[in-house]
Order: structure tokens, then C-alpha cells, then sequence
């Protein structure tokens, strides 16, 4: 019997020595074909991601000089004095107010100082409108899409009603006093500018800002 032990251990020795050189090929090689296949899908989706951004770029580029072909100078107040860019100011919020079937009640005389950056001086006051809901979102509207860009800072609103009030069909919407901060931007007199500043009115962008051409979009 012990010679037939030994035959059978030795067998077993065999087969795990057989079974070692096949993890030790195997496993390694297992690795790397996963490692490979998921380098593969990486390089497949960036050139996916790269051919899909190459095919608007075209595109993109000619809105790019439309954009730089606009005249940017419209988007601001034309006034280049704090004085004569709050009156600009006022003016063209009355208008759009009135416009909407608004009136305004009162408009202050540059509620804080102007602020200049570089080329742009900040103008900015705060009304007071009389106006239903309605038209209320019809002078914002206008605000947040007329050039010149007039941002709206903060607002405040207060109904002309009693706690009685019950608004149903035929009855008309009750005003409301508005109380609104607005600001929009002047380009500064080229005289003004200090030295290295970038020249008004450059038409590198079509939304101006302090410092850069300021953007349009979440002033309200």
C-alpha cells in the first residue's frame, strides 16, 4: 500500500504544481485584457465626446464673430457722467414702466455713488412703482431684455388691498407698490480711462460687466 500512497501523492503534487502555472499565467493575464478593455472604452468615449464637440464647432465659431461683428456700445447707458447715466437711467425705466401700463412714483437720484472699474462706471437707483401683477411681470421682462442692459438688483412688493379682498372673474387686479433697486453700466470717457485699460466700447464681447462686458441673464 505505501507504494500506492506514494503514486497517489505524487499525482496530487502534479496537479497542484499544474494548477500553480495555470494561476500564474492566467490570472495575470486576465488583468491585463481587463485593464486594456477598460483603457479602450476611456479612449472610446473621449473620442466619441471630441468628434461630437469638433462637429459644432463651426457653428460656435460663427456665432463667436457675430457676437464680436455686434456694436456693443448700445448695450450701455450713453451718458458718460454719473449725472447724465442716472437721468439715462430713470428715463429708460420710466419708459418701459409706462410702457407695461405702469407709472412710476418716485425714482431717487442715485441712491449710492457710482462705481467705476476700469472702463465701466456702475450707475444704479431705486423706484417706485404703481403697477398690477400682470404688468409687473411685463416691465420686468422688458427690463431683463432691453438694451441698454438694465440689471434689477432688489424688490419689494406690497399690495394696495385689505384682508377682505377676494379677487374672482371681473374683478380687476389690485395695484401694487413696487420698490425696485436697478443698476445698468456707462462707459467712461476715453479721457477717463486709466492708462492700460481696455477701450470702451470694444466689441470683444456682447455682454459687458465690470472689469469684462457684463453678463446678461439672472439680474431679476
Amino acid at each position: 500500500s505505501d507504494p500506492q500512497k506514494r503514486r497517489w501523492l505524487a499525482v496530487a503534487l502534479v496537479l497542484l504544481v499544474a494548477a500553480l502555472l495555470v494561476a500564474i499565467i492566467a490570472i495575470p493575464a486576465v488583468l491585463l485584457h481587463r485593464y486594456y478593455d477598460e483603457n479602450i472604452a476611456k479612449l472610446t468615449r473621449q473620442i466619441s465626446t471630441q468628434t461630437a464637440f469638433n462637429a459644432t464647432r463651426p457653428r460656435l465659431t460663427e456665432k463667436l464673430e457675430m457676437l464680436k461683428a455686434r456694436d456693443t456700445r448700445k448695450l450701455f447707458l450713453k451718458g458718460a457722467s454719473a449725472a447724465l447715466g442716472s437721468a439715462e437711467l430713470q428715463e429708460t425705466v420710466r419708459l418701459v414702466v409706462e410702457g407695461a401700463g405702469g407709472k412710476v412714483a418716485n425714482s431717487s437720484q442715485m441712491t449710492t455713488p457710482p462705481k467705476d472699474d476700469g472702463a465701466y462706471r456702475h450707475i444704479g437707483s431705486t423706484f417706485t412703482l404703481v403697477v398690477n401683477n400682470t404688468n409687473l411681470r411685463r416691465v420686468l421682462y422688458a427690463l431683463e431684455t432691453k438694451e441698454p442692459y438694465v440689471f434689477v438688483d432688489n424688490i419689494g412688493i406690497t399690495a394696495n388691498v385689505g384682508n377682505t379682498f377676494k379677487y374672482g372673474p371681473g374683478v380687476l387686479e389690485p395695484e401694487l407698490y413696487v420698490t425696485l433697486e436697478a443698476h445698468a453700466y456707462a462707459l467712461r470717457a476715453t479721457s477717463e480711462a486709466p492708462a492700460g485699460g481696455a477701450a470702451p466700447g470694444e466689441a470683444g464681447s456682447a455682454k459687458p460687466r465690470p472689469g469684462t462686458p457684463p453678463a446678461k441673464g439672472g439680474a431679476i
